[in-house]
């Protein structure tokens, strides 16, 4: 892959005035091909906008461009994962970073991780900040930029869901309890991750996860009975991949996997689930409203995701289902011991999808 240019132009802004095209090719490096050509029609847009949006617009690049591009050319001045080092009188390969990584713990895996790896990270959360400011701009500029806004919306998922996917490779490989096989297959797609980090698109990650994602986006819990049957009509109307549920309900489907499946429809842990079940016995109903669960977790973070879903919500219930999942597989209580996107990733890895 070529290196960005370095050192970048100043950006020249004004209210009628963009950052020249060539200064504007650095920033464009930072992403894929199609991800380059959406913002780059956005911006070339900006001037259809009434002031000062169009401004605003056209300042959000201008930031971008001082601090994308110099993460991004970080990330490329790092060795390539796949390629050996020599280290004084040690080597480095990918197969030494897949064995070191197989053995690290989830806690201190980070140590494990090269250098390019961290940096990708970084660059990950700077391109979200980024297109979150340009979709809260869009957002306020009213009806003309409302198809814009779409697209950048759809784009800050798209980043989300990224780096939700690290996060089930890296959960599979931290998992003490998973198999030297299963490992070793997930620390393999990590590296070609780490390794494509700026090129790769969303849509290279496995099409069954980004595809219950987004059908999740789409589904508003209404808990009633607590049987699921309105949420899995809803999910399944709006997933185009048939194997995350067809996982779910196939034949021998083990208790864990039925609980942790009702886990990512509810968004909600199988201990909170279990006290909303426990409180609809003891008061003796058979339905229960999203505001009654609100009050009776009394949780603000969790209250305010019940009945309301957004990629940093799916991603934030993913995080909180997988440290409770993994506390109970340290400890044996009851409940799923991963979480179902866990046991999905783990299924594609077995089957090489």
């Amino acid at each position: 892959m070529s290196a960005l240019r370095n050192p970048l132009p100043e950006p020249s802004m004004s209210s009628s005035r963009a950052v020249s095209p060539e200064a504007l090719e650095a920033l464009w490096k930072c992403f894929p091909l199609a991800e380059a050509r959406r913002l780059q029609e956005i911006l070339r847009s900006a001037g259809d906008l009434d002031e000062p949006s169009g401004s605003e617009v056209q300042q959000a690049f201008a930031m971008a461009l001082k601090s994308l591009p110099g993460v991004a050319e970080a990330i490329l001045a790092c060795p390539n994962v796949l390629e050996h080092q020599h280290l004084g009188t040690r080597e480095r390969s990918a197969e030494s970073l897949i064995d070191a990584l197989c053995i690290a713990e989830n806690s201190s895996i980070e140590f494990v991780m090269p250098t390019g790896a961290i940096l990708g990270r970084a660059f990950v959360l700077a391109k979200l900040n980024f297109l979150k400011a340009l979709g809260y701009i869009l957002d306020q500029a009213g009806p003309k930029a409302e198809g814009r806004a779409g697209i950048v919306r759809e784009m800050i998922g798209d980043t989300i869901f990224s780096k939700l996917a690290e996060e089930l490779l890296t959960a599979a490989i931290s998992n003490p309890h998973n198999h030297a096989e299963l490992k070793r297959a997930a620390a393999q797609r990590l590296l070609s991750m780490w390794n494509n980090r700026l090129q790769v698109p969303v849509g290279e990650f496995p099409p069954v996860l980004l595809s219950a994602w987004k059908a999740r986006l789409k589904v508003r819990a209404t808990f009633g009975t607590l049987m699921g049957v309105n949420e899995l009509f809803s999910f399944v109307q709006n997933e185009s991949e048939s194997l995350f549920v067809s996982h779910f309900v196939r034949e021998h489907v083990t208790t864990d996997e039925r609980d942790a499946f009702q886990e990512f429809l509810f968004g909600l842990s199988y201990e909170d689930l279990e006290r909303v079940r426990s409180y609809m016995r003891e008061e003796k109903i058979q339905v229960i409203s999203p505001n009654q669960v609100r009050e009776l977790l009394a949780d603000h973070n969790l209250a305010c995701s019940i009945g309301e879903t957004n990629p940093e919500q799916i991603y934030g219930s993913y995080c909180r289902r997988r440290l409770r999942a993994d506390y109970r597989a340290m400890s044996g209580v009851p409940g799923p011991k991963k979480t179902a996107e866990g046991y999905i990733m783990e299924t594609l890895l077995r089957e090489q999808r």
